[in-house]
């Protein structure tokens, strides 16, 4: 004679089935200890702004004038064709957050260039010179003792 059987039984083995490994914890100890930012740097345009020198104490205030400038800059720079170019640039941070491996900070900017042609160019021209937009642009950067990203951001209010 053959045992009862019970209806659920295949509906058990196939639920147990399908969610293993789904149920129970991490193997290993959990670790406290934060991911590193992968090393790295930005590219910066050619142009007559430097790069700002890093500070030597990373705090929030620090790290907001550093990004503040290090967008300027690059704005500035990515904006200017020669020494005829008059660029104007408007730049705010928006944010800046402690991580575990650094600062992150979003800084927005939004600017112009005109650039004028010289009255001595040969042959004069009417023409004017190029004008160039630097539409409101919203970056996040990752700032830690020896490296920085920059990444793009949702674009916020102009500035």
């Amino acid at each position: 004679m053959r045992p009862p059987s019970h209806p659920a039984r295949p509906l058990i083995v196939a639920l147990v089935l399908v969610t293993a490994g789904c149920a129970g914890v991490p193997a290993g100890d959990p670790t406290s200890t934060a991911t590193p930012l992968p090393a790295g740097s930005v590219d910066f345009p050619d142009g007559p702004k430097d790069r700002p020198d890093r500070p030597s104490t990373l705090n929030a205030s620090t790290v907001r004038e550093y990004v503040r400038t290090y967008e300027y800059r690059y704005a500035y720079n990515s904006l200017w064709i020669d020494e005829y170019t008059d660029v104007t640039l408007d730049c705010r941070v928006d944010d800046v957050t402690r991580r575990s491996w650094g600062y992150e900070a979003v800084v927005t900017c939004t600017g112009y260039s005109n650039t004028r042609i010289p009255e001595s160019a040969t042959p004069p021209t009417p023409t004017p010179g190029p004008h160039a937009d630097w539409f409101t642009q919203t970056y996040r950067y990752r700032v830690s003792e020896d490296t920085i990203r920059r990444y793009d951001a949702e674009n916020r209010d102009p500035v």
